[in-house]
């Protein structure tokens, strides 16, 4: 993995700035999540062998030995200054042999702090009520698959456990109610809550659902604000082939909607 990799690494979505907290941000990178791990072991190792803590050329050995992730020592230290803002790494000064110099000589290492993956399991713990919320829309989803339809349900806002069946001979239109009800257009309409306020409205569809040949597909018209499967946007107006149990994203952040779609 190279410097160019690291913005590529995310493990938590960045765009929600209300569910990323200085600790969670810290640790949303394949990087720093491994150099925890690292002084981790190292530390359950130390107790047992009295071996000194790592300093940062031994923690960039151990990234490409081990994780084949290969980063410069300026940015080694720029992911190792964001662990120690957020408090979960402490610096200390050991004397250390190094590499091309004569005698012990005076280093920073670095040690996980005693309560740092406690801390962490503090503030993720509020996400269970909502993971568990997920899976139970999943499997409330799987309920209603039954021959080849495709299943979509809603998985957030004031729509949020909300199931469609969509059948081979059905092509759907989906976008915001507005001043719409369901009796004032056909039944091949779903109709989102006007609270998804980015989400455009369905007089224009925001995206249309429709199975041909070998598969079902999108189609995002006109939209607004863009659809995406998980993080990657569907171009405007060319069909788009899913691929089972995809999440599409109609609008991003605030004011969007996530559908779950299976087949």
């Amino acid at each position: 993995m190279s410097d160019s990799d690291i913005n590529k690494t995310a493990i938590i979505d960045p765009e929600d700035p209300n569910l990323i907290s200085e600790k969670l941000s810290a640790v949303n990178n394949k990087v720093r999540f491994s150099i925890l791990e690292i002084l981790r072991d190292n530390q359950k190792y130390n107790q047992a062998q009295s071996k000194d803590p790592l300093y940062s050329r031994e923690i960039n050995s151990i990234l490409l030995n081990n994780y084949n992730i290969e980063i410069t020592p300026q940015m080694l230290g720029q992911h190792i200054k964001k662990l120690k803002d957020a408090g979960l790494v402490n610096e200390v000064e050991i004397k250390k042999e190094v590499p091309n110099k004569v005698g012990k000589r005076g280093v920073k290492a670095y040690v996980l702090k005693e309560d740092a993956f406690e801390d962490l399991f503090l503030e993720i713990n509020f996400l269970s009520d909502e993971l568990f919320t997920f899976f139970d829309l999943y499997k409330s989803n799987q309920k209603f698959h039954e021959d080849e339809n495709c299943v979509l349900t809603v998985f957030n806002g004031v729509d949020k456990g909300k199931t469609f069946k969509v059948r081979k001979d059905e092509t759907v239109l989906i976008g915001r109610k507005a001043s719409f009800s369901q009796g004032d257009l056909a039944s091949f309409s779903i109709l989102l809550d006007n609270s998804y306020d980015t989400v455009s409205n369905v007089s224009k569809p925001h995206l249309k659902l429709f199975y041909k040949d070998d598969g079902w597909y999108i189609i995002d018209g006109s939209s607004s604000n863009g659809t995406f499967i998980g993080d990657i946007e569907v171009q405007k107006g060319r069909p788009t082939k899913l691929r089972p149990n995809s999440f599409l994203k109609l609008s991003r952040g605030n004011g969007g909607a996530v559908i779950y779609c299976s087949f």
